[in-house]
């Protein structure tokens, strides 16, 4: 049964990584609190290897999805590039101080990110500026800056930085809609291999049980990273052909409703 939920949430989650360049995070991260509350871990270990877990998915879900994009010309790598790298450096340098944040503080915080972003994505308007603009030295700058709270959100929450990347690219350095999926992806992918190999260096009560790595759960989350991997090509797809602003609100509901419960339970 755990195996077919796990499967099943992989696949959710690869499908919007693709479609939207959102790492899945946002729901991995639930899936993986109510999981290791069913199975009786204390919320302070389960926290941290909740988050690094999901990030270490991520990792194999944006390498396909990028794959699956290769080609279209999506990905603009002068902004990427050094969003990345700024991402990447503040993952590395922010996931080892995360073991020591209390579990309900960092659950609440992840449940007011979730609101955030919820509320961002039901008021958000499709955009259709189709001009690329040129990635000028103010841009490369932005794109750096930007990427230092995506890479420490990242490593925080154990998500891809996908949403605060989108959200910069679209608001600071005005990147079109059908580009900032599939550049996300290009950022998700360094902030979450940065964050997941600090965690694995990392010690936590789990590790040498239960396939744990450091912080990272390989039992449950090879399954996720199955079922994600499968499903990324198809978002890719949909991106490529339709609309998502429709999707994106859909998407922003259930955000919603999951950070309304992680606040109520944690405060």
């Amino acid at each position: 049964m755990l195996l077919a939920a796990a499967l099943a949430v992989g696949a959710l989650v690869g499908f919007i990584a693709g479609l939207t360049g959102i790492g899945g995070g946002v729901l991995m991260v639930p899936f993986l609190y109510v999981l290791y509350d069913r199975l009786g871990i204390a919320p302070a270990v389960a926290t941290p290897v909740a988050h690094a877990t999901s990030l270490a998915v991520i990792v194999p879900v944006a390498v396909r999805a990028l794959i699956k994009y290769q080609g279209s010309g999506a990905v603009q790598w002068r902004a990427a590039l050094p969003m990345a790298l700024a991402g990447a450096l503040a993952a590395a340098v922010v996931a080892p101080l995360v073991t020591h944040v209390p579990a309900n503080a960092l659950r609440l915080g992840f449940g007011v990110f979730l609101v955030v972003i919820a509320l961002d994505l039901l008021m958000l308007r499709g955009a259709t500026v189709e001009h690329v603009p040129e990635a000028r030295r103010r841009h490369l700058v932005g794109a750096a800056l930007i990427g230092l709270p995506v890479g420490a959100l990242s490593a925080t929450l154990g998500i891809g930085g996908g949403v605060p990347a989108s959200a910069g690219m679209h608001y600071l350095l005005k990147l079109p809609f059908r580009v900032i999926a599939a550049t996300s992806l290009a950022v998700v992918l360094f902030a979450a291999v940065a964050g997941s190999v600090s965690y694995l260096f990392t010690p936590s009560e789990l590790a040498g049980s239960r396939w744990v790595v450091g912080h990272v759960d390989l039992e449950h989350g090879l399954p996720l990273a199955v079922g994600a991997v499968l499903a990324a090509p198809l978002g890719v797809s949909v991106n490529r052909r339709a609309p998502v602003a429709t999707l994106r609100r859909v998407f922003g509901g259930l955000l919603l409703l999951t950070g309304v419960l992680l606040i109520i339970q944690n405060t």
